[in-house]
Order: structure tokens, then sequence, then C-alpha cells
């Protein structure tokens, strides 16, 4: 089972929600899990699981490159690429690297194979283990444009290794925050997606646009969990009481969670309670999915 925790915005507490159900499942021995931390530009569920990093990949992009002599302008290439990381123009074709995926399609379908492919460095992939807990850490090259590279690869490392034992661990997915492509290619394969928010003008903004994405784009099943739930205003809950959207919790605003947080610590290490409360959201994930797990005691 792939539990995805995503948010519309930046800043909603999207990695605190990750790290401390993860811990939660994974102190009351649930199973085997899986943490992918495909936040690659800015990585930090670390700083709260502290794995033991054995092992680092390097990732490459490939990006293409014409041979315009072999080139006859017919344009399949540019009507094949969903990213609009090439033009045609009376003489050439140009690609812009910082707006291609290196998906491979349009040297596949170049009929006079004038397309091929160069590698260059993209990020780092760490992994590593924490109780009994699995992590995966991406990192992308500070300068570069796009992450999905990475974060695929990462997907495709987590699957690899798992052909190598005999487990179906439940996977933690914190996916980067907003909308774009990103987190499009972490919330690939997730059987559940939470959705973090907070009661801001801002926060329900991003979470309607967060909630069109998921739901009416990709059709997976959703909840919200609404972050300083007693500060701002009433909106997010009328939302998502409109839009029929399940809260799955609600985390008051408070300095001392505030405090802990940016001390790199877990809730539920300091504030116990935290664990039953997740406890009760991981539950009502599996009433609201139809992947079946095992139920923890509350």
């Amino acid at each position: 089972m792939r539990i995805a925790i995503a948010s519309g915005k930046g800043g909603t507490g999207k990695t605190m929600v990750a790290v401390n159900l993860a811990a939660t499942l994974s102190r009351n021995h649930l199973s085997s899990i899986s943490f992918l931390d495909c936040d690659v530009e800015a990585p930090n569920a670390a700083l709260f699981l502290q794995p033991h990093f054995h092992s680092t990949l390097n990732v490459e992009n490939l990006t293409p490159q014409v041979d315009q002599t072999k080139c006859d302008l017919c344009g399949l290439c540019v009507h094949g690429c969903q990213f609009n990381a090439i033009t045609l123009t009376p003489k050439e074709i140009f690609i812009f690297p910082e707006l291609c995926h290196s998906c491979g399609g349009c040297a596949l379908i170049c009929p006079q194979h004038a397309i091929t492919e160069i590698a260059s460095h993209a990020g780092i992939i760490r992994k590593g283990t924490c109780a009994n807990m699995h992590f995966y850490q991406g990192e992308l090259e500070i300068g570069l444009p796009s992450p999905v590279g990475i974060i695929n690869r990462m997907f495709t490392e987590h699957f690899q290794d798992l052909q190598n034992t005999d487990t179906d661990p439940l996977t933690i997915v914190d996916s980067p925050p907003g909308v774009s492509c990103p987190v499009v290619a972490s919330l690939q394969g997730a059987d559940f997606v939470v959705l973090v928010t907070e009661p801001t003008p801002f926060g329900l903004h991003d979470l309607r646009m967060a909630v069109q994405l998921v739901r009416d784009e990709m059709h997976l099943p959703l909840g919200v969990i609404i972050n300083k739930h007693d500060c701002g205003t009433q909106d997010v809950e009328n939302y998502c009481t409109s839009a029929h959207l399940p809260i799955l919790q609600r985390i008051p605003f408070s300095r001392h969670i505030a405090e802990i947080y940016a001390g790199g610590q877990l809730l539920l290490e300091v504030m116990p309670s935290f664990e039953n409360d997740f406890i009760q959201t991981w539950n009502q994930i599996l009433s609201l999915s139809t992947v079946k797990q095992r139920k923890v005691e509350e």
C-alpha cells in the first residue's frame, strides 16, 4: 500500500505529518515500512527520522540533442513532446533542456534517427534504514530545473529493492509541495493521498487546486488534514464539507508544536497523545482506501 502526503503549497506541515505518521506506524510494528522523501529540492524528513545511510546513487538526466544534418524538419518530435521542450523553425529544431523531462519520446519517434540523448548529472539518491523502516532520500543538484528524473529513479530503486525481499511494505511518500509535474510524479501508484492544508485564504486556494489534481484529474482517493485548525477562518472546513472531503485530523495551532518541529523532534516523542491521533488517522485511511492493511489498536 502506498500513501502519499501532499499539499497545495509549502509550509502547511506536510513533512511533519509524513514523518509522524511513518514513525507511529513503525513503532506499532504495523509492517515493514518504506519512506520516500520525494521533496528533492528541500529534503528534510531525515532530520526527524534519523536514518543510517548506507549507500548513495548518482542520478543522470538524459537530454536530447539534434543532428541537424540528419533532421528533415518533419516536426514529429515537436508534436510528440508533452512538455513543449522542442520547437521547430524554418531552418532547424531547437531543444530547451530546462523544459525537458527526459522521457526519451522524441528520440524514439524521430524517423531519421537525428535525435540522440546525452547524460548529465542531476543529483543523488541516498538509501538508509531506521528501526524497521527503509528510507530513501532524493537530492536535486542545485540550479537544475526539474526533479522529475530523480523522483522516477527513486521509485525504480524502491521497486527493484522490493524484488529482493518477500515483503510488501507500507510506503509513505513525502511529496513536493504544489501541483506541478514533480507532484504528479510522486503520486504515481498511490493508493491514497493525504492533503495537508491550513485555514487561511492561501491554504484554501491551493487546497482547491490540489483536490482538482488528485481527485478530478488523477482519480485518487484522498483525505484532508488541517494544520493550525483553530486559527484563521472556517472556510477550509466549509469547503471540505461542501466538496465531500473527509477530514482525517485537526492539528491545533500551538507555539509548542512549532518549537518541537523546529528542533527536529517528532511530535509523538514530546507529546505522546499525538501517537493515538495518528493511529486514528491511519485507521480512517484504511476505511477510505480499497487496499487492506492491518488496523492499529487505538
